[in-house]
């Protein structure tokens, strides 16, 4: 059994569509359902939160938390493929990253949706790590997520940074049947 990429892609996005803007790119068209390689659609998060004591003058801090997540989709990922998008995540979601001192933290995201892929993909994949600190973490830090979904065997793998995203991509493919309780 394995899982029809149009419904994948639109589970994706009515989740993500919930706490991030998501914008889809010319590689993927919703009212025709075609899909081409590469680069199919976006997600941004920003959070900005702050907190005060008794009046908004005597503020305690603010943080400001960002997210890029970039969607891709591949036949067959290969390395090669793999680093492409790794790469294009990174340079599309470094730039966006502002460090100050209310800055806290920033993730890059890079979600590869396929259904077949190399070995040495799938090891690149969950041994990639990249993160930068600013100004010795003062002024926040940077991480880059991968994951991969994979509609062949209905499996999802992710490096170590990105198991949050790992769990969140398996909820959405996956979902549990909720227990129902009986209260007596």
């Amino acid at each position: 059994m394995s899982l029809n990429l149009e419904e994948t892609l639109k589970k994706i996005k009515i989740a993500y569509s919930s706490f991030y803007n998501v914008e889809t790119t010319d590689k993927y068209n919703e009212d025709s359902n075609t899909v081409e390689e590469g680069n199919i659609m976006n997600a941004l998060f920003h959070m900005h939160s702050e907190n005060y004591v008794i009046s908004k003058k005597a503020q305690l801090y603010q943080m400001d938390t960002n997210e890029y997540i970039y969607f891709f989709y591949y036949d067959h990922l290969s390395k090669s493929l793999f680093d492409e998008a790794v790469a294009f995540s990174y340079e599309n979601g470094f730039p966006q990253i502002k460090p100050d001192k209310d800055h806290r933290s920033s993730y890059i995201g890079t979600v590869i949706i396929c259904n077949s892929y190399d070995e040495d993909a799938l090891i690149a994949l969950k041994k990639y790590r990249k993160r930068q600190s600013f100004k010795f973490s003062l002024y926040g830090w940077m991480e880059v997520h991968t994951a991969l979904v994979d509609l062949r065997s209905e499996s999802v793998w992710h490096n170590s940074d990105g198991s949050n995203s790992g769990k969140f991509l398996k909820g959405i493919l996956h979902p549990k049947r909720r227990k129902k309780f009986i209260f007596f």
